[in-house]
């Protein structure tokens, strides 16, 4: 199953894998493009996992400013979903050194939620565009 990650030790990772759009296309875009994945993050000594429901849009939008960050290591980088059961901020310094700022909820609406930081460098950023490449391409946007 694609996915994508930041951070590499134990307790220093986030990551998203994609298992399949939700339902068959009905032809009406919201329907179409929505997306069963799950969630992990350890961060410190907090760690946990949950599924979460992610339009293609979400994935495709976010690709494009990863793929400018990692080509100038300056600016931001965000990740937002419509539900906000994952937000992920990537800003680069210019010099290589990125802070992941992130917030993820269990559940839509009513959920738990964690807030963490990773300090990354820009090594993370080509592994996680190759993953979300993956899931560009295995999950398009539907036209709806």
């Amino acid at each position: 199953m694609p996915s994508f990650a930041f951070g590499g030790e134990e307790r220093e990772r986030v990551e998203v894998s994609v298992h399949a759009y939700e339902r068959a296309p009905v032809g009406d875009y919201y329907d179409d493009n929505w997306l069963r994945a799950s969630v992990v993050v350890s961060v410190g000594s907090f760690s946990g996992n949950y599924d979460a429901a992610f339009l293609t849009s979400d994935f495709a939008g976010f690709r494009e400013a990863l793929r400018a960050l990692h080509q100038s290591l300056i600016g931001v980088a965000n990740f937002s979903t419509l539900e906000e059961q994952l937000s992920l901020q990537l800003a680069g310094d210019g010099l290589g050194h990125v802070l992941l700022k992130g917030i993820a909820i269990d559940a839509p609406g009513t959920g738990n939620r964690l807030e963490f930081e990773l300090a990354l460098d820009q090594s993370y950023l080509l592994s996680a565009l190759e993953g979300l490449d993956e899931i560009v391409s295995s999950f398009p946007v539907r036209a709806g």
